[in-house]
C-alpha cells in the first residue's frame, strides 16, 4: 500500500469503463422529449398571441374586463394588467 495520492487522470479513467462512455452516434433517450418540449414552447407562443388578439377584439367590441376575466379564469385586475394596451396620450 502506498501513501502517495493517485494520479487524477488515472483515477477518472478507471472510474468510467470504456463500454459505458456515451457514444455520439446513438441518439440520447430523451431526444423525442426535447422535440416535444420545443413544439410545446412554440405552440404556447402562438396560443398567447391568439389569446391576446381575442382579448383585444373583445375589448374593442365593448366587453368589460370582468367578462374577459371570467373566460380567462382570473381576476379582472389581473386580466387588465396582463392584456391592456397602452393608450395614446390624451390631447389637452
Amino acid at each position: 500500500m502506498t501513501s502517495s495520492a493517485p494520479d487524477q487522470a488515472n483515477e477518472f479513467a478507471s472510474a468510467v469503463p470504456a463500454e459505458e462512455e456515451p457514444v455520439p452516434h446513438i441518439p440520447r433517450p430523451y431526444r423525442a422529449l426535447e422535440r416535444e418540449l420545443e413544439r410545446a414552447v412554440r405552440d404556447r407562443a402562438e396560443i398567447n398571441l391568439r389569446v391576446t388578439a381575442a382579448v383585444n377584439a373583445m375589448r374593442d367590441g365593448g366587453c368589460s374586463w370582468a367578462d374577459i376575466a371570467r373566460i380567462l379564469g382570473t381576476a379582472p385586475q389581473t386580466a387588465h394588467k396582463k392584456y391592456s394596451k397602452p393608450r395614446p396620450p390624451r390631447e389637452t
